[in-house]
């Protein structure tokens, strides 16, 4: 990602992006921050309201459930009816009316202290029905069966232990809200008996919902962990079991452990002295909202700052990056040879940037400097080059013309020892000619022929000449010494290799190609090796390093000749087959001007 971000990116981007990723994981950082801190407010504050809330209900319920155990065990004060639950009713006691008397005493007691009561069962020991009192007759169908959940174990319940449900009455079709509660000697703890109380469970709820807070969740639990009041059963997964403490301590309700589960705030005290757990689930929209609400906030305030960065930063690199683009396209410029080129400088302040610009402008001062010294050495060394390879024309020839003069003139007193001496007296003229360099074709080709013409009175016929040069470019400028050179190397290399009375036929040809005229030297001589060949041609392409040093005259010397005044495009070109001959293409500029003007206007131009 990084390297798809800066790599071949400009640097007006790169100054961007490093910008915004500097200020990213900051901003990142401190809007997380601010999230966070702001939600754990919103959170605290929440749980501190709700911690309040809850005390209050706590304490209030467990008043209420207490008020039921405590009326229940004021039971202690009426021996007669401890005595009856113990050993049961005897009708033909004297005391039975007494019995009575105590038991109406101890439902009006009931009554008073708890107007949610509407039935009081009176259980002895062994777990018979005593007594009973109900608020309406409609109450006295109420029963203790097998269609009342926990019928057993309600009867049979441990020390200190209570035990809260809640049921539909099958024939009253009401939902009512039991309360069991065993009695028990407190110093020898054997059993009384059992009380059990009903209370309309509508009436339960609504004794709740009074004290509660929408849309509090209220949940209590029995000792069993079961259930038997709710508000509705929407946060159910979220609200734990309750597990009564092995062992009973005077509890305090407004102790409430709160945790977070699913987003929801659950607090759990415990009521009536461990039997009871209550639950209050408190989902509380308001906080999500405003959860929502901050993170919207902090994203937007994120979003907003980021893009002050970024149109910052633009506005930044287009001052710090519009000297580097000038510098960049000066640089362009000098690539392609302009090294004409100087930036302005500003002299009220000096930066990275201007120091810069003030070394390439130095920079391109000195290169024009080296190349202007340059070029004019190159001019002295390209002619320093072109004598030393016209010195080094090898004198063999000279001494096998002189060897053939005197040969013939030993032999016979011909008139061709003439003709040859002046052939050879021009050759001289063209050769140690102190002028200009540049010559003509036509001139060129004068020269020639008279070396071929000494050649063909050494070889006599086994040397045939021909020459096709049209009239138009007898005047084109060439530089000296390039056709000799040549044609010496095509007598020297066929007739050492040439067959007994086999002739060699060298044809001249000049033409022209578009803007170049091209010099052909064509021969039928052994031809050249494939391996030779090759390498003769890869010489061409390696500058010589031994001009100095009398390397024999050659083709390779030719060519670099050429090279020097002409340039790259023009030079030597071989073709060659082994027994059908050999190709030496010479090619040039076209020049019709000749002479003297074809130096200055191509070699020194």
């Amino acid at each position: 990602m990084i390297r798809w971000l800066f790599i071949n990116r400009s640097i007006r981007t790169k100054i961007v992006w490093s910008s915004v990723l500097i200020s990213l994981i900051p901003m990142l950082v401190l809007s997380m921050i601010f999230y966070k801190s702001s939600t754990r407010s919103l959170e605290n504050a929440m749980f501190r309201s709700s911690d309040q809330n809850a005390a209050y209900l706590s304490g209030y319920l467990d008043q209420y459930f207490n008020n039921i155990s405590s009326s229940a065990l004021q039971i202690y004060g009426f021996e007669r009816i401890l005595n009856l639950m113990e050993h049961g009713a005897n009708y033909n006691d004297a005391d039975i009316i007494l019995l009575r008397e105590s038991i109406k005493n101890y439902d009006l007691l009931i009554q008073n202290k708890n107007k949610d009561i509407i039935k009081i069962m009176i259980f002895g020991k062994e777990n018979k029905l005593e007594d009973s009192w109900s608020r309406a007759a409609s109450y006295e169908s109420v029963k203790i069966d097998q269609s009342i959940p926990h019928y057993k174990e309600m009867l049979d319940l441990p020390f200190q232990q209570a035990l809260m449900f809640t049921y539909k009455d099958i024939t009253l079709q009401q939902d009512f809200f039991v309360y069991s509660i065993p009695i028990y000697d407190p110093f020898y703890r054997t059993k009384f008996g059992t009380l059990v109380f009903y209370i309309q469970s509508k009436e339960l709820a609504k004794m709740i919902e009074e004290n509660n807070h929408t849309p509090n969740v209220i949940v209590l639990q029995n000792a069993s962990g079961e259930p038997f009041y709710q508000t509705n059963g929407q946060y159910a997964d979220s609200i734990p079991k309750y597990e009564k403490p092995e062992f009973n301590t005077q509890n305090n309700p407004k102790h409430i452990a709160f945790m977070k589960k699913n987003d929801l705030l659950v607090g759990t005290s415990r009521l009536n002295y461990g039997n009871i757990a209550l639950s209050i689930v408190y989902p509380n929209p308001e906080l999500e909202q405003n959860r929502r609400n901050i993170l919207l906030t902090t994203i937007g305030a994120f979003i907003i700052v980021m893009l002050s960065i970024s149109l910052l930063s633009i506005l930044a690199q287009h001052y710090i990056t519009r000297p580097i683009k000038l510098l960049g396209k000066a640089m362009k410029t000098v690539r392609k040879g302009n090294f004409h080129v100087s930036l302005q400088q500003n002299t009220n302040y000096r930066d990275d940037i201007s120091e810069l610009t003030s070394n390439f402008n130095f920079m391109t001062d000195k290169i024009r400097e080296l190349i202007e010294s340059k070029y004019e050495m190159q001019l002295l060394n390209k002619e320093a080059q072109i004598l030393a390879l016209q010195m080094q024309i090898n004198p063999h020839f000279l001494y096998n013309t002189l060897q053939t003069i005197g040969g013939k003139a030993v032999l016979i007193g011909d008139y061709e020892i003439h003709e040859m001496c002046r052939a050879l007296g021009d050759m001289f003229r063209y050769s140690f000619y102190e002028g200009n360099a540049a010559s003509t074709i036509g001139q060129e080709l004068a020269h020639v022929n008279n070396y071929l013409y000494i050649q063909q009175l050494r070889f006599e016929e086994t040397l045939q000449i021909e020459f096709d040069v049209a009239p138009d470019l007898m005047d084109c400028a060439i530089i000296r010494f390039v056709m000799q050179p040549i044609l010496e190397n095509v007598i020297v290399h066929a007739f050492s290799k040439r067959e007994v009375e086999q002739s060699l036929r060298i044809g001249v040809r000049v033409l022209r190609e578009a803007d170049s005229v091209v010099l052909a030297v064509q021969d039928n001589g052994p031809g050249i090796e494939t391996d030779k060949l090759v390498a003769l041609r890869s010489s061409f392409d390696n500058k010589s390093s031994d001009v100095f040093y009398g390397v024999s005259i050659g083709l390779k010397n030719v060519h670099e000749r050429l090279r020097l005044v002409y340039g790259s495009p023009f030079g030597l070109d071989i073709e060659s087959e082994l027994g059908i001959g050999t190709t030496i293409r010479i090619r040039i500029p076209y020049n019709s001007n000749g002479g003297d003007s074809f130096v200055q206007s191509n070699g020194r131009g």
